[in-house]
């Protein structure tokens, strides 16, 4: 009874201190990351002025343009701001939240399935992952998808386990939910819920597909109901929809949030040649210099801060795409193909440490099954998490438009599969078997290997960190061969904590960089090249120009217009009155025309104008122009500072002074 007891309470431990690290990882020093994301940050910050802003997910408080997300997730952080007070940790507390919350949960799906050892190195794993750590503290929504995507697992097991219909029901509709979190990314797990379900015993085929019909309705009218909705009410009487060129939320859905990412097409589907050619040419050396950097150590400080001045750090935090490949944190997501997660430079360091293991872990766990038998409860659920992982890994490989912090989704199944895997292969090992007992050494100096080659691209960082690695994973191998007889138990235990420690050490290291060097809230990353980006998210906020526009403000009327978000979104986090961005996030959506334009100022609604120095297409050309044609230029010495200001953490949104025109329009004139 007192060893059972003392079991129960050395596994409760166990669990606890993985849940205080994530809880630490996640929420130490969360008040030194800003506002966040501004885009989103002033979104939720009109969501607070009116339902209808709530509901239509407003990116300004007069409702003229939504932000390029559904809503869910920012219900939440507009919920956690209004009981905390709109700061920056209250909007990324529903974030750090979720990420602890999946912890807790993968460590029960695990556990129920593998045992709690494995349960418990499936938590740490995923509480260590680098890119989850970076997500969890900020704005963007990926950490709650993770969340709302393990809960619908959960409940495809029940399904599973107790053969009801309701519990496929629920996980379809928690699924439909992550699609209103962020629209086509959460399907990604819908092979792997699909085939789970397909290969229940005890169920007939006939069930089984009737099943998953009635689930899939379920699931389309979830996650499509609040898209329709937005699209059924008439354009005048809600906001546009931001990032589309037609005004509809399931183009946006289908469209910029789900084919785009695999084919790589630009922000609302038309992107802006010009634009993008330009900054190509102006930015295109930024990878270079991120590889220049990781060659040279730590020693780059003064480069980089040059670059960032002049501007590559704005063009990286506005998501533009750059010859088919979206920035992500110093670099690029690389070349799309089989090995772009293993041999990526801003992409295996934040997710794929375990990825070498997870393959011995899925031959470990599968070994001696036959394809004519079903499969029983534990190798059921190796290939849900098997083909979760197999799923985004292949999505990610070829997909042309995205960004690390992206492959959150995928953490999870790495984490579950290692988790299981290692366990399983520590117990074949004991067992002496034929051939698996080599599963577990293969496996390790593996998983050990690759990891090194990730730490060995940071100079800084190879000796102390490498060294450590390869003598953890030494002597937890030495420890393994002194214990082939298993004479002494302490010897078996020692084995497993060097182990474990040296798979851990490396992504552990990383996951403490957001902490250590302050994190990048627009486009999460982790790793030692944040330690170089201080500066990099300050923008020049022009107190001058904020009073010279609220001097002349009137009430129910728009502040100023802008060219789009960026511009915009400082303005209305500073101010709290209406800004609007003419042409949504970048500039490219045609929420605007001449002849709305006109209307507006003739009634009053717009007087000011804040434009930027750089040309654009189409519909956006001709309003640029109207403005020009129509409208006064403020002398500069009414409105801007006479110094440049201060720089205030802003998430990497802003505007510099220099390229800003403003105009204003008199209708005298």
């Amino acid at each position: 009874m007192n060893k059972g007891n003392r079991r129960f309470n050395w596994h409760h431990l166990g669990l606890a201190l993985i849940l205080i690290l994530s809880v630490i990882l996640n929420f130490y020093k969360l008040g030194q990351e800003g506002i966040g994301n501004t885009y989103y940050s002033a979104a939720v910050k009109s969501m607070l002025d009116s339902w209808h802003n709530f509901f239509f997910n407003s990116f300004d408080p007069k409702g003229f343009i939504t932000i390029d997300k559904p809503p869910v997730d920012f219900w939440f952080q507009a919920l956690s701001a209004y009981i905390f007070g709109f700061k920056g940790w209250s909007l990324f507390l529903p974030q750090a939240l979720a990420g602890v919350f999946a912890v807790a949960l993968l460590y029960h799906l695990v556990a129920r399935v593998f045992g709690r050892g494995a349960g418990l190195l499936a938590a740490l794993f995923l509480a260590i992952t680098p890119i989850v750590v970076a997500a969890d503290r900020t704005n963007e929504v990926d950490s709650m998808l993770m969340f709302v995507s393990l809960i619908a697992t959960w409940a495809l097991s029940k399904a599973v386990e107790q053969k009801q219909l309701k519990w496929l029901i629920i996980s379809f509709f928690i699924v439909g939910v992550g699609f209103n979190i962020k629209m086509m990314e959460a399907f990604l797990v819908l092979p792997a819920f699909y085939l789970y379900y397909l290969i229940t015993p005890k169920i007939s085929w006939k069930k089984k597909f009737v099943h998953l019909m009635a689930a899939t309705v379920v699931l389309l009218t979830v996650s499509l109901s609040w898209s329709v909705i937005v699209d059924s009410i008439p354009s005048d009487q809600r906001p546009y929809v931001g990032s589309t060129q037609d005004n509809s939320m399931v183009t946006l859905a289908i469209g910029y949030n789900g084919i785009n990412r695999l084919l790589g097409q630009q922000r609302g589907g038309q992107g802006n040649s010009h634009f993008g050619a330009q900054q190509g040419q102006q930015f295109g050396g930024w990878n270079n210099t991120s590889n220049a950097y990781r060659n040279s150590g730590m020693n780059s400080n003064n480069r980089m801060d040059r670059m960032i001045n002049s501007g590559g750090s704005q063009f990286m935090r506005a998501r533009m795409n750059n010859g088919g490949n979206s920035f992500s944190g110093y670099g690029q997501t690389g070349n799309p193909g089989p090995l772009r997660l293993l041999t990526t430079p801003e992409l295996d360091g934040q997710l794929s440490w375990l990825l070498p293991g997870d393959l011995i872990a899925i031959i470990s766990l599968l070994w001696g099954t036959s394809i004519r038998t079903a499969p029983d409860r534990k190798r059921q659920t190796v290939i849900l998490w098997a083909v979760w992982v197999l799923t985004m890994l292949v999505f990610f490989s070829v997909a042309k438009r995205f960004s690390s912090y992206y492959m959150v989704m995928m953490a999870p199944g790495i984490a579950a599969l290692a988790g299981a895997g290692f366990k399983q292969m520590w117990c074949q090992w004991r067992e002496q078997g034929k051939v698996e007992k080599w599963f577990l050494p293969i496996a390790l100096l593996g998983t050990v290997f690759f990891e090194i080659s990730i730490v060995w691209k940071y100079p800084a960082w190879r000796g102390p960190l490498s060294i450590g690695i390869g003598l953890l994973a030494i002597l937890a191998l030495f420890c393994l061969l002194l214990n082939k007889t298993m004479v002494k138990k302490s010897i078996s235990i020692l084995a497993a904590i060097m182990g474990v420690c040296a798979l851990v050490a490396a992504p552990s290291a990383w996951a403490m960089t957001p902490i250590e060097y302050g994190g990048s809230v627009t486009k999460p990353f982790a790793g030692p090249e944040l330690q170089n980006q201080h500066g990099r998210d300050e923008v020049s906020v022009n107190s001058r120009l904020e009073n010279y526009l609220k001097a002349n403000y009137h009430n129910g009327t728009y502040l100023v217009a802008t060219l789009n978000a960026t511009s915009a979104a400082p303005i209305i986090l500073d101010t709290g009155l209406p800004v609007m961005a003419m042409g949504g996030f970048m500039g490219n959506d045609p929420a605007l025309s001449v002849e709305k334009l006109q209307k507006l100022v003739n009634e009053g609604q717009i007087r000011y104008f804040l434009i930027q120095g750089r040309s654009f297409g189409g519909q956006q050309s001709e309003v640029l122009n109207w403005i020009k044609n129509n409208c006064t230029v403020v002398p500069t010495n009414k409105w801007q500072n006479s110094q440049s200001g201060q720089g205030q953490e802003r998430g990497g949104m802003g505007f510099r002074n220099a390229s800003m025109t403003l105009y204003e329009y008199m209708k005298n004139k």
